[in-house]
């Protein structure tokens, strides 16, 4: 935590910023559940299925997903390890109730879903065989307190799989509307990769896989993109903040030199995501 976030969560007005910005963060997600899991949900899938398949969970225990969403990589969990128990959590409820609904469609019983924040994973479970974790850790505000409430959950020879997305290369599309948001705002992305890799072995964790991982996400055409990043996604969040108009004015800057490519009748972006596998290194961490 750094100063700033500590000394402001000393004092009341502090406190009552924090609380206000969680409830913004799920509000936010509730509003945008439905269309979410509509729009990006299938323009996402093949990178949560590399996330899938690098999960490799110790022989016994439950599976553990944060920020669950409405669960496509829970579905994808249930495929390649059908004998296990899953534990699976979102701060939306409305996210929540996605899943459930998919689940009882399916008649699954092997997967316990509630409403909860992902940093406060280990509330939830203790002894985990691996925590499964897809485009939630960059979103939250540590990111280094989430891992290390993470690595309490897991049980000796456990992993944990991270799949986010990192700080955008410049001139890509996403850099391009985080630069226009942040000139609007004057917030940027919080940097945080390098100091929580620096700090897993204080965790008890270790590194073994970093790669970057990339797709093709497909658009009718690039307004409809910003669109449905404000409208079905995290810029979301963005709106309930600063306003839909701010918002708008962002997407006006940011069309005029967007960086999607054409292809054939639509446009394309190739979105670049970072994969971490990290294993725990000990069999006796107390927390």
């Amino acid at each position: 935590m750094s100063p700033e976030r500590r000394d402001r969560s000393v004092h009341g007005h502090g406190a009552s910023l924090q609380v206000d910005e969680s409830r913004i963060v799920e509000e936010a997600w509730n509003a945008v559940a439905s269309r979410y899991k509509a729009y990006w949900s299938p323009r996402l899938r093949p990178y949560l299925e590399r996330a899938v398949a690098a999960f490799h969970p110790a022989p016994p225990g439950p599976i553990a997903v944060p920020g669950c969403g409405p669960g496509e990589e829970v579905l994808l969990l249930l495929e390649n390890f059908p004998d296990r128990s899953v534990i699976a959590l979102d701060i939306s409820i409305e996210m929540v109730a996605l899943l459930k609904k998919d689940l009882r469609e399916r008649g699954i019983g092997s997967v316990v879903a509630t409403v909860g924040a992902a940093e406060n994973l280990s509330a939830f479970v203790r002894q985990a065989a691996g925590v499964l974790s897809c485009f939630t850790l960059d979103l939250l505000p540590n990111p280094l307190a989430a891992l290390t409430d993470w690595s309490r959950c897991l049980r000796a020879g456990g992993s944990i799989v991270i799949l986010f997305w990192p700080r955008p290369r410049t001139g890509t599309p996403t850099a391009r509307i985080q630069a226009a948001i942040q000139a609007k705002t004057g917030q940027g992305k919080l940097l945080w990769e390098a100091r929580a890799l620096e700090a897993l072995p204080l965790f008890g964790l270790r590194l073994v896989r970093d790669e970057r991982v990339q797709f093709e996400v497909p658009c009718e055409t690039p307004q409809e993109y910003f669109q449905a990043m404000m409208d079905a996604g995290p810029l979301q969040m963005v709106a309930r903040k600063f306003g839909a108009d701010l918002l708008k004015e962002c997407m006006k800057s940011w069309l005029v030199n967007h960086g999607l490519r054409r292809k054939g009748s639509t446009w394309t972006d190739l979105p670049e995501a970072r994969l971490w596998l990290i294993e725990r290194t000990d069999e006796e961490l107390s927390h």
